[in-house]
């Protein structure tokens, strides 16, 4: 079990890369007043442990941006839960699923180039072997994201 202190570096080291996934591993040193090395340290056991499965971009307002994403909520067949997400996870549009509590099943963020393309795939979604039904709201702007 972590000490609490070492538990809190994490925590700290966790929040500066959610903030920034590009931040340096010096500066991370710095602000958590470690070493390099134990930064570093840090890190790979982070990554080992699955705590931090990977490092992203988040997309700003530039020329090739994704022009359109929308929030699907799907409500599932019984026992498709498995079968849909396998499908989902395929289609390169398909940029996060969340399983839930509630009366639908998964929660999808697609992103597309065009509303003809989205269109495409939310009709590809509904279509889906072990689909019952879905519910489709476009996102209109982000305020944040962390």
């Amino acid at each position: 079990m972590a000490r609490p202190a070492d538990a809190r570096k994490d925590q700290d080291l966790l929040n500066i890369l959610i903030a920034n996934a590009r931040t340096s591993v010096a500066d991370i040193a710095k602000a958590l007043g470690v070493s390099r090395a134990t930064a570093q340290g840090r890190m790979a056991r982070l990554e080992k442990q699955g705590t931090i499965a990977g490092y992203t971009a988040i997309l700003g307002k530039g020329d090739h941006v994704t022009a359109i994403s929308a929030i699907i909520l799907i409500e599932l067949e019984v026992r498709q839960q498995g079968n849909v997400i396998a499908a989902l996870r395929k289609r390169a549009e398909v940029v996060n699923c969340y399983t839930l509590s509630g009366p639908f099943d998964l929660f999808v963020k697609i992103n597309c180039a065009t509303s003809v393309h989205l269109d495409e795939v939310i009709d590809w979604i509904a279509e889906m072997d072990g689909v019952r039904r879905t519910t489709s709201s476009v996102l209109l702007a982000r305020k944040f994201e962390r």
